[in-house]
């Protein structure tokens, strides 16, 4: 077949062709070069200066091979890993994604312009790798779940190790090949999201993002989600989202550079454990109903951070099982796994929600903090650090290191 001749120096030479069985001595040698290197950590400042269809296509050739070949080999560590049905599945998305990266390149060299239609089948190769990593988080999340019942495939201690090095390094490759699509698509005058995002977008980040419209679209998404539910829900869901501003006020409007997507995302997982909590404790409380418990999110700022509270008044978690929220291995969702599946958030599957939305936090140089009363309910704080594009000191970086959990 043919193939590029690829160079570890990023050097586009002519195709050749090689046999299937040659072909994947070649990949086995690239992914044992790739996974020996030691990476530096894929800054956020990093993902947003690439804000070029060259200069972003050249980040994701540079770095997504490193990230995903140590993947392979963090999958490959786990003894036993050939009998888990979902690690199977996952190592075979992270080497299928490996062996197309590895097997084309951006044209040109490191100094050509490059334009949307130059890059038109590398576009093609990234919109790939990005439809088949849509299951990575809900497969593991399966692996969890079973891990909870009969299929242990590791303790818990060391599971928990493990799944935050694996989730962390999704974040950072999800993220900038959603910033790839996004640039891609704001540089294609035929496109429609070259309409949609307008100036105020650099790739996924949006320059005047407004938190507050944030939370009430999330708000809405949850609701809907009980509206249509199949379970047997009497009630509105109430959810009230109030902004404020660094004076007070409830009038001038927040706006600050934030990527809007994750901003949702973390929000919506918030909200719908508020809301599952609520509806419970409903259930097993007749006297006050849903209208009753209304779920009660805060906006606020000043010149550094955002400030995001959701409070609800679902009765709270048991003093022994406070510390377990933030583990793999606890859940209070019946949500089936195919559900998890067709969300289409990055965040969805079961038990890795609120953990993975704090690493989401976390990375962007934020945090994300649970009070909770018991037999009252739960607040939730999460904190958000100002992003200025413009600046390289007012970029956050990212805050856990690619040496300790590889990408």
């Amino acid at each position: 077949m043919f193939v590029p001749g690829l160079s570890r120096f990023g050097r586009h030479l002519s195709q050749v062709t090689v046999s299937q069985a040659r072909l994947q001595e070649f990949i086995r040698a690239e992914l044992s070069y790739f996974a020996a290197q030691h990476t530096q950590a894929l800054s956020l400042e990093q993902i947003v200066d690439a804000s070029t269809p060259g200069k972003v296509a050249r980040l994701v050739h540079k770095e997504i091979p490193f990230r995903f070949a140590a993947r392979i080999r963090h999958i490959e560590a786990v003894e036993g890993w050939e009998k888990q049905e979902e690690l199977r599945q996952l190592h075979k998305i992270f080497l299928d994604s490996f062996s197309e990266l590895r097997l084309t390149e951006p044209p040109g060299t490191e100094e050509c312009s490059l334009t949307v239609s130059d890059l038109t089948e590398y576009t093609e190769v990234i919109r790939s790798v990005r439809k088949r990593h849509m299951p990575v988080v809900a497969l593991l999340a399966e692996a969890i779940r079973k891990m909870n019942h009969k299929d242990a495939w590791m303790e818990g201690d060391a599971f928990q190790s493990w799944a935050d090095t694996f989730l962390v390094s999704r974040i950072s490759t999800e993220m900038l090949t959603s910033h790839y699509m996004a640039v891609v698509d704001w540089h294609d005058s035929a496109s429609e999201a070259s309409e949609l995002l307008g100036s105020d977008h650099i790739g996924i980040v949006d320059t005047k993002c407004n938190p507050g419209r944030i939370c009430e679209q999330a708000a809405k998404a949850v609701q809907s989600m009980y509206a249509n539910a199949t379970e047997q829900v009497a009630d509105k869901l109430q959810v009230e989202v109030h902004s404020h501003s660094d004076s007070g006020s409830e009038d001038s409007t927040i706006a600050f550079s934030y990527i809007p997507k994750y901003l949702f995302y973390i929000v919506q997982e918030l909200i719908k454990n508020s809301a599952r909590a609520t509806v419970e404790a409903c259930k097993l409380d007749g006297r006050r109903r849903l209208p009753d418990r209304p779920i009660i999110v805060t906006v606020c700022a000043d010149q550094k951070q955002i400030a995001i509270r959701i409070a609800d008044q679902g009765g709270g978690i048991s003093c022994g099982k406070s510390e377990e929220i933030w583990s793999y291995l606890f859940s209070t969702s019946m949500q089936p796994f195919q559900e998890y599946l067709e969300s289409g958030s990055p965040l969805a599957g079961w038990g890795v929600g609120l953990p993975l939305g704090r690493l989401y936090a976390r990375y962007l140089g934020g945090s994300l903090q649970l009070m909770n009363v018991p037999g009252t309910g739960v607040d939730a704080y999460l904190f958000l650090r100002r992003i200025d594009p413009s600046s390289a000191e007012g970029v956050p970086r990212a805050s856990i290191s690619d040496s300790v959990a590889p990408v």
